[in-house]
């Protein structure tokens, strides 16, 4: 069996930082039938990437082979202080999803088709969702570099300094979605929030 990933030259960002206030605990420690949220996502990337960053400002113990832990510096800074903490321009792509999103990875490979078809795109992103998207990384590191602040910026307001190429479907929409609360999530299975019974 190849461990060559299935998507060349992908690096995944899995976005795990949020204070998860909703959640009423740590987003990625969650469990969902037995699983933390976060091992799902490195799960599902693994075969994708060639290399798989969560950020989170806690350990999280998922670091290992092609996967790494990273946080932003001071933590809690939002969705694009994240990013800008993993990015890895040695890549040439780089997908940004969320922990809260356990089957975003699925909508991956549709998002690589529609950005080779996208001639000059600088991202693809599932429409309406600017953290399930794939990134050419120049581009990232473009927009990144004009944003006077990363802290505390919207993902949109990122979005809008690329090309941005939306992908529409029912199905993508889906994948992309991500669960914000307990019940929600119980909509997939059964949920365990860490440190209660």
């Amino acid at each position: 069996m190849s461990s060559d990933p299935l998507i060349p030259g992908l690096h995944a960002v899995v976005l795990a930082g949020g204070e998860s206030t909703r959640m009423g605990a740590n987003k990625a420690e969650v469990r969902l039938d037995g699983r933390r949220l976060v091992d799902l996502s490195v799960g599902a990337l693994e075969p994708l990437a060639g290399l798989v960053s969560v950020v989170s400002p806690v350990a999280l113990g998922v670091a290992a082979g092609r996967v790494r832990e990273v946080s932003e510096r001071p933590p809690f800074g939002g969705p694009v202080a994240g990013i800008a903490a993993a990015l890895d321009e040695t890549y040439p792509l780089t997908a940004v999803l969320t922990v809260d999103a356990p089957h975003a990875a699925g909508a991956l490979p549709a998002l690589a088709a529609g950005l080779d078809r996208a001639a000059g795109a600088g991202v693809c992103h599932v429409s309406g969702d600017p953290l399930c998207a794939l990134w050419r990384t120049a581009a990232l590191s473009r927009a990144l570099g004009e944003l006077r602040e990363v802290r505390d910026q919207p993902a949109r307001r990122l979005l809008s300094r690329a090309f941005a190429a939306p992908v529409r479907g029912k199905n993508l929409e889906e994948l992309a979605r991500d669960y914000d609360s307990p019940g929600e999530l119980e909509a997939l299975g059964r949920v365990e929030l860490p440190g209660r019974d």
